[in-house]
């Protein structure tokens, strides 16, 4: 494995007038472009980091939050060799949310999910704190890396609920944070999807699976989920990041 694609694309969504999430790449990020995907093709010599932050909606400043986030995340990326590089920087970005909440107390509240990818040779790394997800589809199957911090639904209720147990910030005292960590051996061949909940809580997961298996690159998978979250009313900000290796 020597290079990978990466397309990502991030949207508002229909219901929502800005856009509190943010997507970065190997360096490159953004939290504004509606609906158009940006591919890049990234060097493994060095490991490469793919992250979605999504700003809690409703709260001061999430859009803020989620770029702190993925800012604190990108400087550390470079040396992301193992798992316990990257908990570290998910650990910095959480008390860095709430430095700028204590310097700026108008902003306290603020707070943002993060689910990262990290490709470091022949391992894949996925943290993630929120509800932020990250798959693995191989061989046509979808499999969910990533830990919601949600509760489960209510006894006799299959609907998700929008309550997270814990988040990058989001309290109004500093509290501490327990990112979940997956590691796995990559594939040749291997598609990897992260998303915040703007896609995965709207779109059924045999869905998402369908549309990856049909896309023959990363900008036809990205456009098709995007589509598809919009086309189930779009009420939340959407954003994806497809990862596809050789």
């Amino acid at each position: 494995m020597n290079l990978v694609e990466v397309v990502a694309v991030t949207h508002r969504g229909r219901e929502r007038t800005h856009n509190e999430d943010t997507v970065a790449v190997a360096g490159f990020q953004s939290s504004a472009l509606e609906g158009r995907p940006v591919r890049l093709t990234v060097d493994t010599v060095r490991p490469v980091t793919c992250l979605v932050a999504d700003g809690l909606g409703g709260h001061a400043q999430g859009e803020r939050a989620s770029r702190l986030a993925a800012a604190v995340v990108t400087d550390a990326a470079p040396g992301f060799h193992d798992a316990d590089a990257v908990t570290a920087a998910v650990h910095a970005a959480n008390d860095a949310i709430y430095a700028e909440m204590a310097h700026t107390p108008r902003w306290a509240g603020m707070g943002s999910t993060v689910v990262l990818l990290v490709l470091a040779g022949a391992e894949a790394i996925c943290v993630n704190v929120g509800d932020s997800r990250c798959y693995l589809h191989r061989d046509d199957v979808l499999v969910q890396l990533s830990a919601d911090d949600s509760p489960p639904p209510a006894a006799g209720s299959a609907a998700a609920t929008s309550v997270l147990t814990q988040t990058l910030g989001g309290r109004s005292a500093p509290a501490a944070v327990a990112p979940h960590v997956h590691r796995t051996e990559v594939r040749d061949g291997d598609r990897f999807l992260l998303c915040s909940d703007g896609l995965s809580a709207v779109v059924p997961a045999d869905r998402i699976e369908a549309e990856l298996s049909k896309a023959g690159n990363g900008t036809a998978a990205a456009e098709a989920l995007l589509r598809a979250a919009l086309d189930a009313g779009g009420p939340d900000n959407i954003s994806i990041a497809v990862v596809d290796l050789p």
